[in-house]
């Protein structure tokens, strides 16, 4: 018996639906975001609070990332606690170190400094991305549906794309023509995609590697991490009357003709009536909730099932801030062999280091693309990434094994290690560790607008609307802000009564 009833019920927590819930919320719509297995950002173990994985802000530029902040009234604390980090990013492989310093003079220094033959071809390739970056805001800035699907939607973003050089897929122009086959700058620009990007493409087309390192470019670290942006998140819905349950989730979607009507709770039976149903996980979750699979078969036929090939595997490791090298940026990507940087494993590694704590320690997060292969086939594969990893860490800051203190990963089912000590401690949430909790990073067979995009938001079931990383996978932290917007854009101009509220709420203002 339906005893609730909600305009949109969002299944996951992740950043996209949380997006997207806030700003239905504001816009005065009833709603409902349920936890659904889904774990936070940050984790507690041996009495300290860790990351789950190594986080940058990477929308800073984005059009659609300024006005969402702006309606969410998020803009004022965004900017108190968004730090500019320079050098943006450093890239260390076999023979260079690149580091991208905001100053322009600086910048000119190390470009001819690690690649003196190829000067003016990093310098035109800088220009480039400026000028591409330029065209895709004008085409974000709009208030359209990404991706389209209609006729009039597919003709709009045609209309707004029009004018970006790398056609409809996102491959037309080659930005690396100007440099040889295997010539390190083209890892300076992958390296950093690779990491921040949900499709596992080899390499990302063109559009979304120059899209992603001008991301980097202007990259900035926030104060809190994104623990504190996904509490804020949540603040906001509670603040605009939505409701948040982390520990529920659904076990049935109700469809009645075609379309959704509402959900089943898990454990109490409950059945909750809704407008919408937003679904912010794996798709291969969804499917065990339909009443058949049948029901997507459709959606797959077109566009092929997505398959995890990488899962992101995080390492934390609780340093002395004097073993910390100077000159490390705070975000460096180590690649030990750039011929085998799309084979995963711990052949690239992305090193995030906080600040100096009032303890005088450090953290450094360290993340690896893990190959599906290994994590499911290889018996102990993940168990043993901690100790390869350290084995890197070693390489690129030498003698830091002298400085950990504490090591722990969230994924490898291992407890805390405490190597000064030489003892180990016991996790304080058991159940919200082991490789099920890694991030899965997916193949998509079909490659929807500009090739960034995969799923379509709407799903052949009336009313069923995917609000995940599947939606706009090779954009990285803009995708997810353009998947919650068009989420919400869907659902208001569903009702005209609430349309209006949605004019005037936000203004342009830069981050």
């Amino acid at each position: 018996m339906t005893r609730r009833f909600y305009d949109v019920v969002f299944l996951g927590t992740g950043f996209e639906a949380l997006l997207a819930a806030a700003l239905l919320a504001r816009r005065g719509f009833r709603v409902l975001v349920l936890g659904q297995g889904a774990q936070p950002p940050t984790y507690r173990a041996a009495g300290r609070l860790w990351p789950r994985r190594a986080h940058s802000f990477l929308a800073t530029h984005s059009p659609v990332a300024r006005r969402t902040l702006s309606e969410l009234a998020l803009h004022p604390s965004f900017r108190r606690r968004s730090v500019a980090i320079d050098p943006a990013f450093q890239v260390v492989l076999p023979g260079h170190r690149f580091e991208f310093a905001l100053e322009p003079d600086a910048l000119q220094r190390e470009i001819a400094r690690e690649f003196p033959t190829v000067k003016r071809a990093v310098e035109d390739f800088g220009r480039a991305c400026e000028r591409h970056a330029a065209a895709l805001d004008r085409a974000f800035e709009r208030d359209l549906l990404w991706p389209p699907e209609t006729f009039l939607e597919r003709r709009e973003v045609a209309r707004a794309t029009a004018h970006q050089p790398f056609g409809r897929d996102g491959s037309a122009l080659d930005p690396f023509e100007e440099f040889p086959e295997a010539h390190p700058f083209r890892t300076v620009v992958t390296a950093p995609a690779l990491f921040s990007s949900g499709m596992t493409a080899d390499p990302p087309v063109p559009l979304a590697l120059t899209r992603l390192y001008w991301a980097w470019c202007h990259a900035v670290k926030l104060d809190g991490g994104a623990g504190w942006l996904h509490q804020a998140l949540l603040d906001r819905i509670a603040t605009y009357s939505g409701e948040v349950r982390p520990r529920e989730s659904a076990d049935r979607l109700l469809v009645r003709r075609g379309a959704v009507v509402g959900l089943r709770l898990a454990g109490s039976g409950e059945e909750v009536g809704c407008s919408f149903v937003a679904h912010a996980r794996e798709l291969d979750s969804l499917l065990r909730l339909l009443p058949e699979r049948g029901a997507l078969a459709d959606l797959f036929e077109r566009l092929g099932e997505p398959t995890p090939r990488w899962f992101r595997y995080t390492l934390n490791v609780l340093v002395d801030a004097e073993g910390v090298p100077e000159g490390m940026a705070r975000d460096v990507f180590y690649v030990r062999d750039p011929g085998r940087l799309s084979a995963g494993s711990d052949s690239a590694l992305r090193v995030d280091i906080a600040p100096q704590g009032p303890d005088g320690l450090r953290t450094m997060t360290l993340e690896a693309l893990l190959p599906r292969r290994g994590v499911e086939e290889i018996p102990g594969y993940v168990a043993s990434m901690r100790q390869r990893l350290l084995a890197a860490l070693g390489e690129l800051a030498p003698f830091i094994d002298r400085h950990i203190h504490l090591v722990d990963s969230p994924h490898d089912g291992v407890e805390v290690h405490d190597l000064r000590a030489g003892t180990i401690i016991a996790p304080d949430e058991p159940w919200s560790r082991g490789p099920a909790t890694m991030e899965a990073l997916y193949g998509y067979p079909v490659r929807g607008t500009l090739g960034v995009f995969a799923f379509p938001i709407r799903t052949p079931i009336r009313r069923l609307l995917l609000c995940s990383p599947h939606v706009a996978p090779g954009l990285g932290d803009e995708g997810a802000f353009l998947t919650a917007w068009s989420t919400a854009r869907l659902v208001t101009r569903s009702d005209r009564r609430k349309e209006w509220m949605r004019r005037g709420l936000w203004t342009k203002i830069e981050i």
